[in-house]
């Protein structure tokens, strides 16, 4: 599957320091996706104390990654 990054989610990423490769793994191997009907699907995985929410959208040639940043609990499932 083919990762895209928007132009805002490389500045995001980058001020946040958080790795390109995190991004990666959560959209690749994910502990909860929540579904959204417009299309733009937000992913989460654990890392340490913290979650990383990756909110993405897919498309036929792969995902394109939109903002990501660290929170403290996921959405209740």
């Amino acid at each position: 599957m083919r990762i895209i990054f928007s132009n805002h989610a490389r500045i995001k990423i980058s001020q946040r320091k958080i790795p390109k490769s995190y991004v990666t793994q959560v959209i690749s191997f994910p502990d909860f996706i929540h579904y959204n009907p417009s299309g733009r699907d937000v992913f989460y995985k654990k890392f340490t104390k913290l979650y990383l929410k990756v909110a993405a959208k897919k498309l036929r040639t792969g995902i394109i990654v939109i903002t990501a940043h660290w929170v403290a609990k996921m959405p209740s499932q």
